[in-house]
């Protein structure tokens, strides 16, 4: 996994909608009590787009808290939607999680294999396309962040 630790405002975090689907945000007082004493133990994981990955409910603990910023990983190994997807729910893995959560959990997953297996199948009908000259163009996005690794 390549990353680089780098301090944010939690305002520019976003959260995302897989996370709140498959775990919402119960919080109780004591975790909230926490992480206005402590701060932010863990680092929250994001995309280079600043979308949440891991630590969803540690950011709304640390707004509630009233915290404005804090130190977050930036997992620059995370470059489409579907390796987000995968990523949030492996993150929560090793977590205590009911069992309709579980096969929620793995619905997804599936629907990513899927989802991956109809990408390489396109990625294949393109190459043949290039073959013979007829292939479309494609745009790259670049993130609207410059990360520098903090010391």
């Amino acid at each position: 996994m390549n990353y680089v630790l780098n301090r944010v405002r939690l305002s520019d975090l976003s959260r995302h909608p897989l996370s709140i689907e498959l775990y919402g945000y119960d919080l109780d007082r004591g975790f909230i009590a926490s992480v206005k004493r402590h701060g932010i133990i863990t680092p929250i994981q994001v995309t280079q787009d600043l979308i949440i990955i891991d630590g969803h409910k540690r950011y709304q603990a640390a707004l509630d808290a009233g915290i404005k910023e804090a130190r977050v990983l930036v997992r620059l190994d995370l470059n489409d939607e579907l390796a987000i997807r995968e990523a949030l729910i492996e993150c929560n893995r090793y977590r205590d999680r009911s069992a309709d959560i579980k096969l929620h959990e793995r619905q997804v997953l599936q629907n990513i294999a899927t989802d991956r297996a109809r990408e390489r199948e396109l990625a294949g009908e393109r190459q043949e396309a290039l073959a013979v000259e007829t292939a479309e163009r494609e745009t790259f996005q670049f993130s609207r962040f410059q990360w520098e690794i903090d010391p």
